[in-house]
Parts: C-alpha cells; sequence; structure tokens
C-alpha cells in the first residue's frame, strides 16, 4: 500500500547539504562499530543514528532528554487525518525529547547520521534557566500538547461529552502535575466560552456536564476556578461511559 512520505524525507536533500560541516566527528567522540554506541569524555554512552532512524515516535513514552552531538533530526507531528507538519529540525547542541505530558506527542527522525547524547532532568533545567530560545521551545511544546490533548478528546468521544470533559479535565491535571502545579487545581475558567469550543460543545452542554461531574463527587467550584476532587474517579469516570 501506498503511504505518503514523510516530510523529513522531501526536505533530507536540502539538510543533508546544511550538515557539510557540522556532522564533522568531533575529537571528543570515539567510535566502537562492534556496539553501535560512541562514548564522550567521561564514558557517556551515546545512541548513533543511521539516517531516517527514529529516535522517538508519536505515543512513546517520555522517559530521557537528548542533545543532538553530530547530524541533524527532523522533528514532526503526524495528525489524525495523516499530514505531517515539521516543528523545527535539531542540530548539533540544540536539546530535543522534552515536554509535559508522560508520553511524546511528536516524531523525531534523523535526517543524516547522527548522534545524540542523554542529558538529566537538572541539567536541562539548568539550561532553561539561562537558554531564552530554549525556553521558548519548551512553552511551544505545551501549546501542541495542549492541542494534542484537545484533538484526542475531540476524536476519542464525538458522542459522549461527559467522557470528552472528563478527559480532558485529567489530562489537563497531569500536565499540570508535570509542571509543578496542584494537580486539583484547574486555573483557568473552565466553564468560558472559549474553553467550550475548544471541546467542539456549548457553554450550556459545558455546564452541565460539570453540574454532574459535581454531583458524582469528582470537581467542585472554587475561587480559583475547579479543583478535582477525586482524580482516579474522574480518569475511571472517561475511561469507562
Amino acid at each position: 500500500m501506498w503511504q505518503r512520505p514523510s516530510p523529513c524525507r522531501r526536505l533530507v536533500g536540502v539538510s543533508v547539504s546544511m550538515l557539510a560541516v557540522s556532522s564533522q566527528p568531533p575529537d571528543r567522540h570515539e567510535s566502537n562499530s562492534d556496539t553501535g554506541l560512541v562514548r564522550t569524555r567521561g564514558s557517556t554512552r551515546v545512541r548513533r543514528l543511521a539516517r531516517g532512524e527514529t529516535l522517538f515516535h508519536s505515543g512513546d513514552k517520555r522517559d530521557q532528554l537528548y542533545r543532538v552531538e553530530r547530524g541533524a533530526l527532523c522533528h514532526y507531528l503526524r495528525w489524525a487525518d495523516g499530514h505531517h507538519e515539521v516543528i523545527e529540525f535539531a542540530f548539533p547542541g540544540d536539546i530535543i525529547g522534552f515536554g509535559h505530558l508522560d508520553v511524546h506527542t511528536s516524531t523525531a527522525q534523523a535526517v543524516a547520521k547522527t548522534i545524540v547524547s542523554p542529558i538529566s532532568e537538572d541539567e536541562f533545567e539548568q539550561l532553561l534557566a539561562g537558554d531564552g530560545q530554549l525556553a521558548a521551545r519548551y512553552a511551544a511544546a505545551a501549546d501542541r500538547e495542549f492541542d494534542y490533548l484537545r484533538v484526542r478528546a475531540l476524536a476519542g468521544s464525538r458522542s459522549a461529552p461527559a467522557k470528552r470533559v472528563a478527559s480532558f479535565l485529567a489530562a489537563l491535571s497531569r500536565m499540570g502535575a508535570s509542571e509543578g502545579r496542584d494537580p486539583s487545581i484547574i486555573r483557568d475558567e473552565f466553564s468560558s466560552g472559549a474553553v467550550a469550543e475548544h471541546l467542539n460543545m456549548t457553554v450550556d452542554a459545558l455546564a452541565g456536564v460539570l453540574r454532574e461531574l459535581e454531583a458524582r463527587g469528582m470537581v467542585t467550584s472554587v475561587r480559583e476556578g475547579l479543583r478535582i476532587t477525586d482524580i482516579e474517579a474522574l480518569e475511571t469516570f472517561a475511561d469507562t461511559l
């Protein structure tokens, strides 16, 4: 069956020419052809990717951050209708793999022979504090994840408004926890027209669902916005409707 080529494949010729200098092996690397790994100074084990190989896919568990050491990665989204959207190209020195959710919502594919090294969460936080460009990319990742959650909620339950709202609330709670905020508080005005539009509902329908969830003891209105009083019950409700 014919499959639409990824945008990375279409752009790979341009990207490889841009890497003529940056892809030269840096002195700090020592190849190990038997294992497919490279050792950097300090015995850090890094990954080597062939051209076209994927570092992570959308849906993979997010368990590691990476720095590009050599080569380049095409970072892109694949939407439900099959079309691809290129987010960026990551070149040597760039950090990739960060986000707020437990899983990746995008894909990173090597457009040339590429080497990446793992970095810790602590190192990432230090880099984030002093790098405005990285901070902007991190904020953009949050926006993409919000869109991902909204699209997934709509696609998964078009005929079940209560499930749509419960799924969205549970996902926002998890995102808040990953950002170090109180996961039980949804601080935005959740009953607003903007949120209803995001969920493809009327304001009245959204208010009705929130009343239902409150009657079930899962949420309650507070001064800050909305409090999730029973996250486990909310997630179970979303999964079983």
